[in-house]
């Protein structure tokens, strides 16, 4: 047993250091910038149109809640001077709205706005469009930097990824000394990884409330000092869950000291009484999570941030465990004096924590795939974004890990049952063979942890798809019959609209007869209206292009909806018909 042991003794350093350049390169890898949360739906003046006097202010509608505290909404004209007077506001369409009041008497030329919102799932988001005001000039886009401080988004990255780590490995390891090995707290390993977790947690959160307000700004590094910054970030969504977060950790830190102080002479019913205190603790560092991010926001969120703290407990329970199974299975087994340790691993600890593991895995697999099934909303999502590719890596990696413990811990305990006949309480024989197979699960699992944290900051499949279904160019093309009465008042019209999407559009209409031939109608006129916004009918000027051809450049539609598009023909002085047309405008 000795002479096994050594070698695993002595490769200990090298492996942890391989795990820790693993999940350091992974977390760095996915620490960019998260993706927009929330997109632009609509602006008025719509992007790229024209208009023909001075708008008094600046509309934005987005697609779920926004708030500007964090960032806001700058006007430039075409010298890059502000034209914007006061804060950003909510308009009458509520939270997901935007307006900014404008100077008086703005000469034409075209105009810059350039916004930065955090969203309702905390996450920052920016862009910029224009407008024209009587005619086009140069100038757009003069002044726009949205691209914040890279550094900044960095070590936010990284503190989010050790703060989701180390809830991990402090919820789990708690559970498993209280429930399986309360003896084991004596050792200095296990209680460098308790309270180096929750260390950990407490810098990492401190760190992520003092970046968010850059972050969300998009301000420099040195702004995470700035106590104005900090104050705005309290007052945030996120801000307020951290706190909270923090406030739960500074009750757990109590908690874990006298825990490490009696819980190896503890009885049944006062470990009963500890372990459920530490566990409430968990499921509210849990709910600062959920309250603050993609759960909250959408169908079902009571639903939905329910299931995800069940989830991040289940998680932890499994991770936090096994980090204590391998702190206990490559930390030796007597102190230098030869004398036996306290919580030796024996093999009724390990099957009940396979037992608890498989619960855990169930958990996760049920929560997991609602929240998949809300975050993605279809096939194509999943296969087409971001969020939907890391979703099935990381369900890979998880059903490998769930095979690996599987067979491992099944074939090691029928062999060690067989061949070395343990009882309760006795140490494990042929411990190199249980390290070989959860070494192997805990390297699975940090890569687990590490998809997970980039998918927490990834824009979710259904939101990703959505937009850019919303964004990409596409062309409607309706045909309708018509009859304006008389001897040729019969035929078929064409309307065709490009791109469809709110902002500027082209239309065209062609005019044929029953049999298909192109006719040449004495007029032809159209206008729009979106009744569920209460938008009454816009002539739209067509324009004549060719023998029944009639067509319109800069229709600018302000807002996404089903637009009516009213297109009248007439074919003689008093022969006329009107069609409406409904048409989605994304």
């Amino acid at each position: 047993m000795a002479a096994d042991a050594a070698p695993g003794r002595r490769r200990l350093p090298a492996r942890l250091f391989a795990l820790t350049v693993l999940l350091f390169t992974l977390l760095v890898g996915g620490a960019g910038v998260a993706s927009a949360h929330a997109s632009l739906d609509s602006t008025d003046p719509a992007n790229g149109s024209t208009v023909p006097s001075a708008p008094s202010v600046v509309t934005m509608r987005f697609s779920e809640g926004v708030d500007a505290a964090l960032g806001g909404v700058k006007v430039l004209d075409p010298t890059g001077k502000r034209v914007d007077t006061g804060s950003p506001e909510h308009g009458v369409g509520g939270p997901s709205t935007l307006r900014v009041k404008l100077q008086p008497g703005l000469g034409p030329g075209t105009y810059t706005v350039a916004w930065r919102v955090v969203s309702e799932d905390s996450h920052p988001i920016s862009g910029a469009f224009t407008f024209n005001i009587v005619r086009a000039s140069a100038g757009g886009g003069v002044g726009i930097d949205q691209g914040g401080d890279d550094t900044v988004g960095f070590f936010d990255g990284l503190a989010r990824g050790v703060a989701f780590g180390t809830f991990a490995l402090l919820t789990g390891s708690v559970l498993f000394l209280v429930a399986l090995r309360p003896a084991a707290v004596g050792r200095f390993r296990v209680w460098l990884l308790l309270f180096a977790s929750w260390a950990g947690l407490l810098v990492s959160t401190v760190a992520a409330l003092m970046l968010y307000g850059p972050k969300a700004a998009g301000l420099p590094f040195s702004s995470a000092f700035d106590l104005d910054v900090l104050r705005t970030t309290l007052e945030s969504k996120l801000g307020r869950a951290l706190s909270v977060r923090i406030l739960i950790l500074g009750a757990a830190g109590a908690l874990l000291g006298y825990l490490v102080a009696v819980l190896g002479e503890a009885g049944r019913r006062r470990r009963a009484v500890l372990g459920g205190a530490w566990a409430l603790l968990c499921v509210g560092m849990a709910a600062t999570w959920a309250a603050s991010d993609h759960a909250s926001v959408g169908m079902q969120a009571p639903l939905a941030m329910s299931a995800d703290i069940v989830h991040l407990v289940a998680m932890g329970c499994w991770l936090g465990g096994l980090a204590v199974l391998l702190v206990l299975l490559f930390g030796p087994d007597k102190d230098e004096d030869g004398e036996e340790l306290p919580g030796a691993l024996d093999v009724p600890t390990v099957g009940w924590f396979s037992k608890a593991a498989m619960v855990c895995v169930t958990v996760l697999a049920v929560t997991g795939v609602y929240a998949g099934w809300r975050q993605i909303g279809s096939f194509d999502a999943l296969f087409s974004t971001t969020f939907g590719l890391l979703l099935i890596l990381k369900v890979n990696f998880v059903l490998l890990m769930i095979a690996a413990a599987w067979v491992a811990r099944r074939w090691l305990q029928a062999r060690l049952r067989a061949k070395a006949g343990e009882r309760a309480g006795e140490p494990l024989a042929r411990k190199r063979t249980l390290q070989r197979a959860v070494g192997t699960e805990a390297v699975l699992a940090i890569v687990v942890l590490a998809v997970t944290t980039v998918l927490v900051n990834t824009e979710p499949g259904r939101t990703a798809h959505e937009r850019e279904e919303a964004t990409t160019s596409r062309t409607v093309s309706v045909s309708s019959p018509y009859d304006a009465g008389g001897p040729a008042g019969k035929g078929v019209f064409e309307l065709v609209v490009t791109p469809a999407r709110a902002g500027v559009n082209s239309v065209d209409v062609s005019v044929r007869d029953p049999l298909n031939n192109t006719i040449d109608p004495p007029e032809v006129t159209l206008s729009v209206s979106l009744p569920e916004k209460q938008i009454d009918g816009i002539t739209v000027a067509l324009q004549r292009t060719g023998p029944g051809q009639w067509s319109a450049r800069d229709l600018s539609l302000p807002m996404a909806g089903t637009w009516k598009f009213s297109v009248s023909v007439r074919t003689g002085d008093f022969d006329r018909a009107t069609v409406v047309v409904p048409v989605k405008v994304r």
